[in-house]
């Protein structure tokens, strides 16, 4: 590359061949200057044929490839801004694709938005392979990684707004500043463990940092047929039971006045044992026996982290 690149843009993967090269060929066909931004693709341990697609676009003079042998999503991003060469670093997920203004609009908003921001994102959309089940609300399109606030951009102030991790943009300055994502949240092999983006929302928040929201910065996450069945939402809330408690250990000593409060411990049960007598099936829709059975398995997720994990301290050192 003949020019430093201004912005980097990440795809962290670990045998996905069935989407990355359509995932790329989204950041080679964007409206920015191809010498203003770079493609690095970071490998995580895949065992497909992740390395050889790669290697197909090794010819471009702004696409990358870094393998990293440690398993993890948060390990892949640290790797990431660790390798980029640009003063802010995107991050798309493997199984996405970029609007064209992807790279324009986040250096836009890093160049032109007063106070500077600390994390720009914009619009997740869904790509549905197969009709969605009328079952599936809103509030899971959001487990499935749904992001839209709108079509106007601006900061992202009210308790629950947030960003999408795999579709956001910081300064690489401040990821060295916070030592990027925590890696014992994230994904983990077969493990849906998640939480590293959500930790490190509340890190800068507590910090004083501000999230900005454009919505030229929009990306589609496809979504497979096999997560639109019951059986992968209760597998994904159960690890959402884990995650949020495994999460809320991480932060212990900080004040997080823009977090919502959570429900009194009265108005909790009370909603357990609703959900628990809908859950057994008897005289209600399918939806909501299907709704009650998901919430079930995020609080049984979330007993089974406090019973393993309950009674002792997380090592706060980095893996």
């Amino acid at each position: 590359m003949t020019v430093s690149p201004e912005i980097s843009g990440v795809i962290c993967t670990h045998n996905r061949e069935r989407f990355l090269e359509r995932c790329i060929d989204s950041l080679l066909k964007q409206s920015l200057d191809s010498n203003l931004y770079e493609i690095i693709v970071v490998d995580n341990g895949s065992t497909d044929a992740t390395k050889a697609i790669c290697t197909k676009f090794l010819h471009h003079p702004n696409f990358r490839y870094v393998f990293e042998p440690i398993l993890g999503l948060s390990a892949a991003r640290n790797t990431g801004w660790q390798n980029a060469r640009g003063r802010y670093v995107g991050y798309l997920d493997d199984d996405a694709v970029a609007d064209e203004t992807w790279f324009e609009k986040a250096m836009w908003s890093f160049e032109k938005i007063e106070p500077s921001p600390d994390w720009v994102g914009g619009p997740i959309e869904l790509e549905w392979e197969v009709a969605s089940p009328e079952w599936i609300t809103e509030e899971h399109w959001v487990t499935l990684g749904y992001v839209n606030w709108g079509g106007k951009e601006r900061f992202l102030t009210a308790p629950g707004e947030r960003l999408g991790g795999g579709n956001s943009f910081y300064p690489r300055a401040l990821l060295e500043k916070m030592q990027g994502f925590d890696t014992r949240l994230g994904r983990k092999k077969n493990l849906l463990l998640s939480g590293e983006e959500t930790q490190f929302q509340h890190r800068l928040k507590a910090m004083g940092g501000n999230l900005y929201y454009h919505p030229g910065i929009r990306i589609f996450h496809f979504v497979p047929q096999e997560r639109t069945i019951p059986a992968f939402f209760y597998r994904r809330y159960y690890w959402g039971g884990i995650t949020d408690y495994l999460m809320s250990k991480t932060l212990q000593g900080f004040s997080f006045e823009h977090i919502a409060q959570p429900e009194k411990s009265g108005s909790q049960l009370g909603r357990l044992l609703k959900n628990s007598i809908t859950a057994l099936g008897l005289f209600r829709s399918e939806s909501a026996v299907l709704q009650s059975r998901i919430y079930i398995s995020y609080v049984i997720g979330r007993l089974v982290a406090v019973l393993k994990f309950g009674w002792r301290r997380l090592d706060l050192n980095r893996e």
